[in-house]
This record gives structure tokens, sequence and C-alpha cells, in this order.
């Protein structure tokens, strides 16, 4: 007596139009949306999904981000407005602060070094201390690197050498080697203001040994000349 086989289960037909749409928008969107799709390709039934919801869901998608791309050119423009119009320091620096207010993200980084610039220009330094800090937050090391250097010279700018020393001698030791000549100038200079003798004497001895041309007797000067005197 032949054994009954068991009844195969039957697997759910899935569109394979739906699927091979679903394939081409995923190709064509950004990776934020790759869970969203990864979970429609897994639950992908004939009855809860078809072509229609799809493509709906992908247009919908495009609409928001239409959207928010206007949003971004709109304010590239009005930023724009703002860097062409606004020739005085004091009148920039005021427009570029209430731009950021609703900044976009990705206009956010320019906004500030514009921010930072134009501040400085007017006087300004506490603000733009405050720029630079922000693009202290930066993923990027040059523009950490930038930024700290930036935000030491308005502490410096501002009367405050002895900040400004502590915030370059932290900035050496984690910035990238590129910047550490611009950072030991610096770091020369805020010492000099803040009255640290043997800080900046090793600084521009520092700058001396590395430097080539006219740069290094004048370095070699600075360094005996800020010697501490005993």
């Amino acid at each position: 007596m032949d054994e009954k086989k068991p009844a195969e289960q039957n697997e759910p037909h899935v569109n394979p139009l739906a699927v091979d749409q679903l394939e081409q928008i995923k190709r064509a969107v950004p990776d934020t949306s790759q869970r969203l799709f990864d979970f429609l390709v897994t639950n992908l039934k004939p009855i809860a999904i078809g072509c229609g919801l799809i493509i709906l869901a992908a247009a919908g998608y495009a609409g928001v981000e239409k959207w928010r791309a206007s949003q971004v050119a709109k304010a590239g423009d009005q930023l724009g407005v703002v860097l062409i119009d606004k020739d005085d320091a004091a009148a920039r620096t005021q427009a570029l602060e209430e731009f950021l207010k609703d900044a976009p993200a990705g206009l956010a980084p320019t906004a500030q070094l514009e921010l930072a610039a134009a501040a400085t220009l007017a006087g300004r330094y506490d603000t733009a201390a405050k720029a630079w800090a922000e693009l202290e937050g930066s993923a990027s090391a040059d523009m950490r690197a930038m930024a700290g250097i930036g935000h030491a010279k308005c502490l410096l700018l501002s009367g405050k050498s002895a900040d400004a020393l502590a915030k370059l001698n932290a900035l050496k030791t984690s910035a990238p080697e590129a910047y550490a000549q611009a950072i030991t100038r610096q770091i020369a200079v805020a010492a000099e203001a803040a009255g640290d003798a043997k800080t900046a004497s090793a600084a521009y001895a520092e700058l001396a040994q590395k430097a080539e041309g006219a740069e290094k007797p004048f370095f070699e000067f600075k360094a005996n000349q800020s010697q501490p005197k005993s």
C-alpha cells in the first residue's frame, strides 16, 4: 500500500511584476528607506500588498523628499542673498543669526562659518566663538581642528588668553598632524599674551626646529626672547 505523501503547503503567490517594480524602486531611493523596502519584500502577499500600494508608498516618500529638497533650495537662496546683499559685517552677522534659527542641517555649517567670519570682523568675538564652538561638534576631524583654532583666536581677541591657551594645548593632542604647526604658532602667541614665558619659549623653539628660510632665525629669536628671566 502506497504511503500518502503529506500535502504540500501552498505558498502564497507573489506577483512577479510587483517584485520587479519593488526592486527598481529600491535601486532608485536613498539607503535611508532600505529597511522599509526590506520589510515589504519579506512580507509581500498578494492580498495585503499589491503593485499599487508599493508604488503609492514610494510616491509618498518621493513627495516628502521633494518637499525637503525644495526647502533646502529655498534656504540656500536665502543664504545667498544674505552673503551678497550684506556687505557690512554687523548687518551680515545679524542676518546670519536669523538665518541659522531655521537653517536646514545641510546648510548650517556653511552659515556658521560665515557667521564666525562676519562676527569677528564686527568685533563680536563672543558670537564668533559660539559659531566656532558649534563647528567643533563636526564629524570631520579637519573641521574640528579649524574650528578649534578659530575658537581659540576669538578667545584671544576677547582678552581671554589663558582660556585660549588651554584650548590650544588640548587641541594639539587631538588634531590631525597637518594642523600641528598652525596650532603651535597660536600657542606661542597665546602663551605670550597670558604671560606664560616657558610655554611661549618652548613653542617658538619647536617652530624654529621645523622652520626653513627667513622664518627660522625669527623663531629662534622669539624663543630666546621669551625665555623666563632668572
